[in-house]
């Protein structure tokens, strides 16, 4: 199956793919969800910090106040996972019941406590403190409890993180966006690319707009990457490279059809999801960019191209080599690569996003004439030279 295919699904009929009506209003209310459960994972993770604190110093603790902490932190992972409920395609179970045996846990070992009336700051030391690190910081002592073994609150607010990101990252590749349900950006060089704002992502409200009307922060910063560089000519191709392009495009079902993908952005001021269809290949960049480092991070997917398997991997070998000098954290699967950084402070992230955007452009076409793994490193060191 073609990676077009795989992507948008088996049905190419440009009536089975129209979007349906309040296309925008669904993304609208689908971003608020976002960042509503962000609000709440964060509530969550200070209170947390805070009670991870109060056991460091045991002899300090008032077990009143530190139950009613217990209760306000439960309390907001339980909204958290109310909205991830209505905003994930698919059901958390393991979620659900993961919280189900935690918050049973801490009532267990909080209403033994209070009714021990000696060593109850011990008990709650060496029973809760499981509970409230990673398995990786919690080093509980031989007498602690066997439920230590059960995922902590840092495992299920890294659960939640992980399915909230998982779902707004794949939102821009379910429907195909048609010019009746978004706005035309006119760059006067790139692609054409088809924008829905969904909370201050745009300064104008016309039906075309232009770069002065992006007011979404990390996808200017984006831009201003692609607009930075030349866009490359056409590469010199050698013989193999040539022959290679040829079959693939000859044996690629509707290959012509991909280059007439048009690109699509879901924009907020602090936030982008940027589908990005770019000759044969297409990639989705995605980004949140605020103030608060914890919050923030960055999202690299690319795949595809016009020549063969191998000439497509070296490509991503090289697009690897370059953003693991950069910090990101990337998987390559096939022809599939997949990168992610997070907890930078924001101007670092914008940094990165105009490096992400000259990437883009540097590397358009280039899987044609990577004959080789030298010539890979070649290149990774010409754009780290060059353009970062």
């Amino acid at each position: 199956m073609s990676f077009w295919k795989r992507l948008f699904g088996k049905g190419c009929d440009r009536g089975a793919l129209a979007p349906p009506v309040g296309l925008a209003q669904r993304y609208l209310k689908k971003y608020q969800q976002f960042q509503a459960i962000l609000a709440e994972s964060e509530a969550a993770g200070a209170i947390m910090a805070q009670l991870q604190h109060r056991l460091a110093k045991p002899e300090n603790l008032d077990l009143p106040q530190f139950q009613e902490q217990c209760a306000d932190l439960l309390g907001h992972m339980r909204q958290a996972l109310d909205l991830l409920l209505e905003f994930c395609r698919q059901k958390p179970d393991e979620l659900l019941a993961a919280f189900a045996e935690l918050a049973a846990r801490f009532q267990e070992i909080l209403s033994l406590a209070e009714a021990s009336g000696q060593d109850t700051l011990e008990l709650v030391q060496d029973q809760l403190r499981p509970l409230l690190f990673s398995r990786q910081q919690a080093e509980p002592s031989q007498g602690s409890s066997p439920l230590a073994a059960s995922a902590s609150v840092p495992d299920l607010l890294a659960g939640i993180t992980e399915h909230r990101l998982q779902e707004m990252f794949c939102l821009s590749l379910r429907s195909q966006v048609s010019k009746k349900q978004a706005v035309s950006l006119v760059t006067g060089r790139l692609v054409p690319i088809l924008v829905i704002d969904a909370g201050g992502g745009l300064s104008s409200t016309s039906v075309t707009v232009n770069l002065d009307d992006v007011a979404s922060v990390p996808y200017k910063a984006f831009l201003d990457g692609m607009l930075s560089i030349p866009w490359p000519k056409a590469r010199p191709l050698d013989m193999k490279g040539f022959i290679s392009v040829v079959g693939v495009t000859s044996t690629t079902p509707r290959a012509e059809d991909q280059l007439q993908k048009i690109s699509f952005a879901l924009l907020a001021r602090e936030y982008m999801n940027f589908s990005l269809c770019l000759g044969y290949h297409a990639s989705t960049i995605e980004a949140y960019v605020s103030p608060q480092p914890p919050c923030n991070y960055l999202r690299f997917h690319y795949q595809g191209g016009a020549a063969s398997v191998e000439r497509r991997v070296r490509r991503l070998r090289l697009i690897r080599g370059i953003l693991t000098r950069l910090g990101f954290e990337v998987s390559i699967t096939g022809d599939l690569l997949d990168a992610r950084k997070t907890g930078d402070e924001e101007a670092a992230c914008l940094k990165l996003l105009e490096i992400l955007g000259r990437l883009e452009v540097f590397t358009k076409q280039m899987d044609m004439v990577l004959s080789d793994d030298e010539v890979v490193l070649g290149y990774i060191e010409d754009f780290l030279a060059n353009h970062c």
